[in-house]
């Protein structure tokens, strides 16, 4: 997987945990809990002794997941980690000849920032994203939303104080590449063994990140009839009609088909925050796509795009609210 290749898988998990493991023989089933809770990805820190053998360890056990080197400040901490198979690394700091050095070998980098000046260095060696930490206490989104200004083509992994209750803030922004958080992997769960509850808290944090709820349903009609069973349901739901290319909707919870037909009996739309993320949550559990009904945002993002087989006879696609 080359570099771009795994940025793009980051920002579709969209959720990066930062650990910090204090016994190796913790890797194996945190990883197992991390995947299951549907974040295969993780951060190890060199903030202790047992980082370069927990990412062999993580990777092992799930080979399908994206394992990197956190708290890197030293070139043999670099090496270190790509001896331990890091697929890419993050500072805390922004220090040029570390980013270079890391660049080099060919891994992505994510360094830490918290100024204007920052940025700029980060852009003269070629990087488009950077971690902003620690992002709460330096005035989280507002701050980043200010700093964007001058300097749009960067991204943001915002970590320190991102939890459950914010990361929505920070995700909903488009300028925000992943947000980076412990919540989910904390200490005291890992030491006590408690694996069954970060899978639990990593799926509770993954279905909130995606907010998916049916946006509308899709109904198959004939052109003779796509009008009256529009105005049908326009009055069932204390709605209006409104026409499109496709029919009508009822209301905008039913969407009354006429001219294109999806699905034996119709279609459900699945409405989330970002379908870019949701497509990437659903493939690792097995889903595939009709990849020719994808259409993408300005940013190349995905912003619609259809499951491949129909439930039931109905037809279900994705879509960004």
């Amino acid at each position: 997987m080359n570099k771009e290749e795994v940025m793009k898988r980051m920002h579709g998990i969209g959720i990066i945990p930062a650990i910090a493991l204090n016994r190796v023989e913790d890797a194996a089933p945190l990883a197992k809990a991390l995947c299951a809770g549907g974040l295969p990805v993780a951060e190890v820190t060199y903030r202790t002794a047992a980082a370069h053998d927990a990412m062999i360890e993580m990777k092992k056990a799930c080979p399908e997941m994206l394992v990197g080197a956190g708290t890197v400040l030293t070139k043999q901490q670099v090496d270190s980690a790509i001896d331990a198979g890091a697929e890419f690394i993050v500072s805390p700091g922004l220090n040029p000849e570390i980013v270079s050095y890391v660049l080099s070998k060919g891994l992505p980098m994510i360094p830490g920032i918290s100024t204007a000046s920052e940025i700029e260095q980060a852009l003269a060696l070629g990087l488009s994203t950077v971690k902003f930490f620690p992002a709460e206490q330096l005035g989280g989104l507002k701050t980043i939303k200010a700093l964007c200004g001058p300097y749009r083509s960067m991204t943001f992994l915002p970590t320190g104080g991102v939890n459950t209750d914010n990361m929505l803030d920070y995700l909903n922004d488009p300028k925000i590449f992943a947000v980076g958080g412990t919540w989910m992997v904390k200490s005291a769960l890992i030491d006590a063994g408690k694996f069954d509850e970060i899978e639990r808290i990593s799926h509770d944090a993954v279905l909130k990140m995606l907010g998916m709820h049916i946006k509308h349903v899709g109904v198959n009609c004939t052109e003779a009839e796509g009008k009256q069973t529009a105005d049908a349901f326009a009055k069932l739901f204390q709605g209006s009609v409104r026409e499109t290319s496709k029919g009508y909707f009822g209301s905008e919870l039913v969407e009354i088909m006429v001219n294109q037909h999806k699905g034996a009996h119709g279609h459900i739309a699945i409405g989330v925050h970002s379908t870019e993320r949701a497509a990437a949550y659903f493939r690792t559990l097995g889903y595939a796509f009709d990849e020719d009904s994808a259409t993408y945002d300005a940013n190349g993002d995905l912003k619609f795009i259809y499951f491949k087989d129909e439930i039931g006879g109905f037809a279900i696609h994705l879509v960004n609210d």
